[in-house]
């Protein structure tokens, strides 16, 4: 008989949720479930020899089904108000399911409540403790690959919508290192807070590191956060991060050119005694993506 616990890992196709599933398919001990709304993508996973579900947290009928004699799930969500009915859903199914340990990656730990989508993170993480279940909440700070992701560089430019201010940043792919040490070992991180950046920069710096690794000139060009704001807005970023995200986007650069957000620079020294390894400075990062950054 198979007493393996089995993990389900929401988003298994994204950035995050796919290096997830990467680090855990050849852990022997624990059985890992990739969980995709696309029957496509579901079977390229089982294609490779990987278990997968559909589950599309819009559709309730395929959540119980895919929690199905599921011991432990990574729960993240899209970037809108619609993950607190999304997460409500899912979290209620996997407490009826008898789930027992949720690994939840939300935001910035920043000490602020004028960044609206930090709150519904943190929400969240309110209910998951109020259902009982033994956790772990995530909190990671400024992903480093948002500046391809957000359309941030061009041709060697910066578009600087946050004025002198340092942020705490961390590579995506160390959160997902993070994630997967505590969904193995549950009893180690359960009912922990685990803030994630690990390398504090501002856009002139980021610019300076990526003009010393890649051999190329990096400037930063500043542009008001209303700029920001009305640009996406135009162009249908909307289609895939809501106006009601992109509104807490542009309300967080707002807060970042008037120095409003308290230790939005703060960085931590939790990665190594997790993973036992040192997490990516932007350093690492231009090294690792040096192809992607020349132009």
């Amino acid at each position: 008989m198979n007493n393996k616990p089995n993990i389900l890992i929401l988003g298994a196709t994204g950035k995050v949720g796919g290096e997830v599933v990467n680090q855990l398919t050849d852990v022997e001990h624990i059985n890992v479930i990739a969980a995709t709304r696309s029957p496509e993508k579901a079977q390229a996973f089982e294609d490779k020899g990987i278990s997968s579900v559909i589950l599309d947290l819009d559709k309730p009928e395929t959540i119980a089904p895919a929690l199905e004699n599921c011991d432990r799930a990574l729960l993240l969500t899209g970037y809108t108000v619609d993950m607190l009915r999304q997460s409500k859903r899912f979290l209620d199914t996997a407490k009826q399911q008898g789930i027992k340990h949720i690994v939840h990656i939300g935001a910035s730990t920043a000490p602020t409540n004028k960044v609206a989508h930090w709150g519904w993170h943190q929400f969240v993480e309110a209910y998951i403790e109020k259902l009982n279940f033994s956790y772990t909440h995530l909190r990671p700070e400024a992903f480093m690959q948002n500046l391809f992701g957000f359309g941030w560089l061009n041709n060697g430019v910066i578009t600087n919508y946050i004025g002198n201010a340092r942020w705490s940043w961390i590579d995506c792919y160390d959160l997902a290192a993070v994630v997967a040490q505590t969904l193995l070992h549950p009893e180690k991180y359960s009912g922990q807070t685990i803030p994630l950046g690990y390398d504090a920069k501002t856009m002139d710096e980021v610019a300076q590191v990526l003009t010393e690794i890649v051999g190329q000139p990096f400037t930063t060009e500043a542009h008001p956060p209303k700029e920001f704001l009305n640009n996406v807005l135009q162009e249908g970023v909307a289609g895939i991060y809501p106006n009601a995200y992109l509104n807490c986007v542009y309300t967080q650069f707002e807060l970042n050119q008037a120095d409003a957000i308290p230790e939005a620079d703060r960085t931590f020294n939790n990665f190594e005694p997790i993973t036992g390894s040192k997490p990516n400075t932007w350093k690492d990062f231009a090294i690792n993506y040096r192809e992607q950054l020349a132009y």
